[in-house]
């Protein structure tokens, strides 16, 4: 494992483009000016769900002698560190969102006016903007909204894959507990199968609403991500058994995305992580692009937006939605392409901006809080900054 650790600053470029392409995917929708794959936000979170599944097994597997899968005090350390990660800039961009609700939905409105038809599409999801009550601040607070099909999209925020997260991070412990008892190999496919019997049984009876925030729908990108991590630790022989199983799951038939086109992407994200992870390991005519690539990915510019990645995502829409609605009520005569590239130009320095000062100011300050209480409960002092940095 240790050999491995320099192998993965390619994720931090990954992490950082994944929340760029979410941006501009975002501000294409609500510009009405739209490029092929570009226009495809939902294919870079399900990336960032590749890069979680990986990082969470991988992290696992490399503390495991100090933290044994079986051991409570583990479950509770991991539960810890996951919540102070995610829960510190989401309570903040909350709080925003419900309560700028309104006017984001007039803006909403008025982005949608400029595009032919998008109107009358987008005035189905007024509750996403004017939802106030305690109730649904309670389900979001509580991360259970991803849980529902009544409230997994009921802010303004791109938040249902934060709640498909929260769900991954609270099966987790008993997931790794599962491969451990049955094998990586026999373990995944029984996670697998399992999950997929139930998110088929979800989306026939109408439970799937308005966005995939139910792990089961979801979950085998999560296994794609865990079946490469496991190839870190296993000889040849099982290795590639576990690459083939990264390749196979991609064809569950769940989660939105089942074209060939989307499809053949993920297969092709799958594989170039591969690639990016083994490269050392490639024939030659390949290592060169692959190096190329990894450099593009891992250089202070990729490791940056990486750094800033998870406040991109949360904080992006809350930007762009006053943004192009002021740019449609303004210059309602402008064409797609030239109010695509005004909301970018406008929209990307003010959220990279605000996501710097998050990550320094709240990001940054929460993983260090969670570092001390998860050290509190183990009795301990809080560990070193990790070398291998985790995903949000």
């Amino acid at each position: 494992m240790a050999e491995s650790r320099h192998q993965l600053a390619f994720l931090d470029g990954l992490r950082g483009y994944a929340s760029l392409w979410v941006l501009i995917g975002h501000a294409m929708f609500l510009t009405g000016y739209k490029v092929a794959i570009l226009a495809e936000p939902d294919m870079a979170v399900e990336l960032f769900i590749i890069i979680s599944g990986f990082l969470m097994t991988y992290h696992y597997q490399m503390r495991q002698e100090k933290e044994p899968w079986t051991a409570p005090d583990t479950w509770r350390t991991f539960w810890i560190r996951r919540f102070f990660r995610i829960a510190p800039l989401y309570y903040v961009c909350l709080a925003f969102a419900i309560w700028l609700g309104p006017e984001l939905w007039q803006s909403r409105l008025d982005a949608a006016s400029a595009i032919p038809g998008a109107l009358e599409w987008e005035s189905r999801y007024a509750d996403r903007y004017l939802d106030q009550s305690l109730t649904n601040i309670l389900m979001h607070v509580s991360f259970i909204f991803g849980m529902t099909w009544t409230h997994n999209f009921r802010t303004a925020l791109p938040d249902w894959s934060i709640g498909l997260e929260m769900q991954y991070y609270l099966l987790f412990p008993l997931l790794m507990i599962v491969v451990l008892k049955l094998g990586r190999v026999g373990g995944m496919l029984l996670l697998v199968g399992t999950m997929a019997a139930a998110g088929t049984w979800l989306t026939s009876n109408g439970y799937v609403i308005g966005a995939f925030s139910m792990l089961p729908t979801k979950f085998h990108l999560f296994a794609a991500g865990m079946l490469m991590a496991m190839t870190l630790t296993v000889d040849a022989k099982w290795r590639w058994l576990l690459i083939a199983g990264a390749v196979a799951v991609i064809f569950v038939p769940l989660g939105g995305g089942r074209s060939a086109m989307h499809r053949g992407i993920k297969i092709g994200i799958v594989l170039s992580f591969l690639a990016l992870l083994y490269r050392d390991r490639l024939p030659l005519p390949a290592q060169w692009p692959t190096n190329l690539l990894d450099r593009i990915l891992s250089n202070p510019a990729a490791r940056w937006i990486g750094d800033v990645s998870y406040g991109v995502y949360l904080i992006h829409l809350l930007v762009m939605l006053p943004v192009c609605g002021w740019l449609a009520m303004t210059f309602p005569a402008m064409s797609p392409l030239p109010r695509l590239l005004s909301a970018l130009a406008i929209t990307v320095p003010l959220t990279y901006g605000v996501s710097y000062l998050a990550y320094r100011f709240v990001e940054q300050p929460g993983i260090a809080w969670g570092r001390k209480v998860a050290a509190h409960f183990r009795g301990g002092a809080p560990k070193a900054p990790r070398l291998a940095r985790e995903a949000a």
